[in-house]
């Protein structure tokens, strides 16, 4: 993708052919050290010929800190109805490097949109709804696109009548089965169970991080993930295989090299791999995603894709899977970031 060029000012000059660049990062989600690192990496890799990059910490108190190059000189953040600011600059565009609740869920983009700045990636109704587990669901289902099946639990349901529910999760999905928050990323609250005693407290865990949760029935498939980019006509990148060490590919296991092999390109067959684009395509279109996403697929014995979740902001850390599907695809990490910039500010 060829990339253009903006004028404007900047944060160290006048009139360059430089755009200022805040990069979203932290927040008060339980994936905020997973954001700081990607924070960290977007802010340090992109093109400093082409953008001025302004780390700005959202910390775990809601406070918005703004940051020299270096990490080491605190800048004043100013948020204005129609302006965001960084030590008295204009910001032109936020690279949004935020995971998680409070981040990935519609929220930080509705106020960048009340504020007239672009963003990276999805706008608010997407990254709503790709947030929430459930909803994704019944949006696969509606569409068409393959799901493994579930079974939705409110906390009041499970609270009133605990055997009623436990029985309506190992009927409608047999044993073991995969018990997950409705609304948290990189794995975190999930938990595999078989036994009645299992299955309680991996329940009771996903009720800690939110009032709904979904249990889905456990498959022995290959773990498929497919990096889209692109707005009104969005591009499939080379698949990217998980083989974890561990029971699934948890959050430990994501942020540990030493506990996952990743595989790029997948070493699955050309029809295989073309299913897999395809209906991930799908899926990022289904939702009206921008930008760039990661669809999660499982790849059955028998052949059988099934859509997991979408990731509206996947992780940009030096070790995230991500930007790996983008250097198979011939694509530098600072090219990426250009080309999600490039894709922020183009018009709807």
């Amino acid at each position: 993708m060829q990339l253009r060029q903006y004028r404007t000012e900047s944060f160290y000059g006048e009139d360059m052919a430089t755009l200022n660049v805040a990069v979203l990062m932290g927040g008060r989600s339980s994936e905020r050290e997973v954001s700081l690192e990607s924070g960290k990496n977007v802010s340090h890799s992109l093109d400093a010929a082409a953008y001025n990059a302004v780390p700005v910490e959202i910390t775990e108190d809601g406070r918005w800190i703004g940051w020299n190059s270096t990490l080491e000189v605190q800048l004043a953040v100013r948020l204005e109805p129609a302006k965001f600011t960084v030590a008295e600059e204009k910001v032109d565009v936020a690279f949004v490097a935020l995971h998680g609740r409070l981040g990935e869920d519609g929220t930080i983009q509705g106020l960048l949109e009340m504020m007239g700045v672009p963003h990276t990636g999805s706008g608010v109704l997407a990254s709503a709804l790709a947030m929430n587990k459930l909803f994704s669901k019944k949006i696969f289902l509606l569409e068409k696109i393959p799901t493994n099946r579930f079974v939705e639990v409110d906390s009041a349901s499970w609270l009133n009548d605990a055997p009623q529910a436990l029985s309506t999760i190992t009927t409608g999905l047999g044993r073991p089965v995969v018990v997950k928050p409705a609304c948290e990323g990189s794995s975190v609250g999930i938990n595999i169970a078989e036994s009645d005693a299992e299955i309680t407290d991996a329940v009771n865990v996903a009720f800690s991080y939110g009032e709904s949760i979904l249990v889905e029935r456990y498959l022995k498939a290959r773990e498929i993930q497919c990096g889209i980019v692109g707005n009104r006509k969005p591009y499939a990148l080379p698949l990217i295989e998980i083989i974890s060490k561990k029971e699934f590919f948890d959050f430990e296991a994501k942020y540990d090299p030493e506990l996952a092999e990743e595989i790029v390109p997948a070493l699955i067959s050309d029809e295989d791999t073309k299913k897999i684009q395809d209906i991930s395509i799908r899926a990022y279109q289904a939702f009206g995603c921008r930008g760039f996403a990661r669809v999660d697929t499982f790849l059955l014995e028998d052949g059988q894709i099934f859509v997991s979740e979408i990731n509206t902001i996947p992780g940009l850390t030096a070790s995230s899977l991500f930007p790996k599907e983008a250097a198979a695809a011939g694509m530098t990490f600072p090219d990426l970031l250009s080309t999600l910039i490039d894709l922020a500010l183009e018009k709807e």
